[in-house]
């Protein structure tokens, strides 16, 4: 287990405890009623959203009017986490987008030793600036400053790579960014939109307007000196990343099914041929009578991209969470609610119908995807009850896709099962659930056909051990 404690995460000058993400967890602690782990919920406040994304080196985007405090905690993370510049002796490098930026001649310095007559070329003498390069963050604050050619520059930075060179050490490397948002109309206040691409290039976007800071926090931001001192703990931030590496490296089959959903279930589009969401939607969406269409309109699938960066920030929640309740005596953390709170910060990726935006949610993207979110858990929270046995089955190499259903409820089959049925005289239904995803999207405007499938694969993973 990580040294790296919750007590080190705190942000000196940075604050912000908006509830933000909610779970569900299981404790050591036996229900006397139930003879069960005792469900306890946990609710992280926004700053531990940057916390989290930090620990799994999961990029983010500070988005919120000015004055909001997205400048504030970027300066803590960059001074108090990573010991300030990296052209100081610090491993975090900090930027304010500005038209002139180039990305090779941030990097990039000419070696003098290597001019001169008889020494070779220009391109020869160029070098990189190795403690720029090694640095653990890059940060652009404002990068809405720069017009969209000059945001190409800053590509590099969101994919951690330039002209081959790797950016970050240690196997560490995150981009953070701010912009100011302009909430009158819903635009982006300053220069320029963010481009699209490099918003691709983010995993998670923490909406400071949405998440406001409450009146108690405000008190204490005014009430105490601001700390500018440098402290760096990046080891123990390493330590703490390697280890939620490894598990997002590793399969996690609940998990790994939840965030399927994202990806596979929310392409489905009942105007389409193929019932898929394509280039059309959402413009499909304004004359179609589809009755699951108030949720298949609002936000279409993630890409494989935006899967992977999800499932280490999901971790990322769930090792934070440890850090800060280590009393509770947490033996689980439930994955559905991990995938579902996960992807609640991942607003600005192209997801969402822009029309439904204007039109319903007056621009409040973040508020739309919240009600997305809100949608999707009502519509799966009743598959769980198959989803997570058939789950348990194929991770025995054996999968069983039927179910016994007595008075409502699912019970996967055995034969030991149906045979106390029928001596009990019990009622139940024999189905296979096969059937069951198959149709779903028909019907509810998620698409679940892809997990028979999918648990095949469980399964035969399971059998080659």
């Amino acid at each position: 287990m990580s040294s790296l404690t919750y007590e080190e995460l705190e942000f000196p000058n940075f604050v912000n405890t908006h509830p933000a993400i909610e779970v569900n967890v299981a404790t050591k602690e036996i229900n006397p009623e139930t003879k069960e782990p005792t469900i306890k919920t946990i609710v992280l406040h926004l700053s531990d959203v940057s916390k989290a994304s930090m620990i799994a080196g999961v990029p983010f985007l500070n988005i919120g009017d000015t004055r909001c405090g997205k400048s504030r905690m970027m300066r803590d993370i960059h001074q108090w986490y990573l010991g300030g510049d990296a052209d100081t002796n610090g491993k975090s490098n900090w930027n304010v987008a500005r038209n002139d930026f180039t990305a090779d001649g941030y990097f990039m310095t000419i070696d003098q030793s290597k001019l001169g007559e008889g020494r070779g070329i220009l391109s020869d003498a160029r070098v990189p600036v190795e403690s720029r390069v090694q640095a653990l963050c890059n940060m652009v604050d404002e990068i809405n400053l720069a017009l969209p050619e000059v945001q190409i520059e800053f590509f590099g930075m969101g994919e951690g790579k330039h002209k081959g060179l790797t950016l970050g050490n240690n196997g560490y490397y995150i981009f953070i960014t701010s912009c100011n948002l302009n909430r009158v109309n819903g635009d982006f206040a300053g220069t320029s939109q963010i481009n699209r691409a490099l918003l691709n290039r983010i995993g998670v976007t923490i909406d400071h307007d949405y998440y406001k800071i409450t009146d108690a926090d405000l008190d204490l931001i005014l009430s105490r000196q601001k700390n500018e001192g440098l402290r760096d703990i990046s080891e123990k931030i390493l330590e703490a990343h390697g280890e939620i590496k490894g598990l997002a490296s590793k399969k996690n089959p609940f998990l790994d099914t939840y965030l399927r959903i994202f990806s596979s279930g929310l392409d489905y589009c009942d105007k389409d041929n193929d019932k898929t969401k394509k280039r059309a939607w959402p413009t499909k969406c304004g004359n179609c009578n589809f009755g699951g269409k108030d949720l298949c309109s609002l936000v279409k699938q993630s890409n494989t991209g935006t899967i992977e960066l999800l499932k280490k920030f999901a971790l990322g929640i769930n090792s934070l969470i440890g850090m800060k309740y280590p009393e509770m005596g947490i033996t689980s953390i439930d994955p559905f609610d991990l995938a579902m709170e996960a992807f609640k910060f991942t607003t600005y990726h192209g997801n969402l119908n822009g029309m439904e935006t204007l039109s319903t949610y007056a621009g409040e993207d973040q508020d739309q995807m919240a009600e997305a979110v809100r949608k999707i858990r009502g519509v799966i929270e009743p598959l769980r009850s198959y989803i997570e046995p058939l789950i348990g089955s194929a991770m025995t190499g054996e999968l069983e896709t039927r179910f016994l259903v007595i008075k409502g409820e699912p019970i996967i089959y055995s034969l030991e099962d149906e045979e106390k049925c029928k001596k009990k005289k019990v009622s139940y239904n024999l189905i296979d659930s096969t059937e069951k995803f198959n149709n779903f999207g028909q019907q509810n405007g998620i698409r679940m056909d892809w997990l028979p499938v999918y648990l095949q694969s469980i399964a035969k993973e399971a059998e080659q051990k």
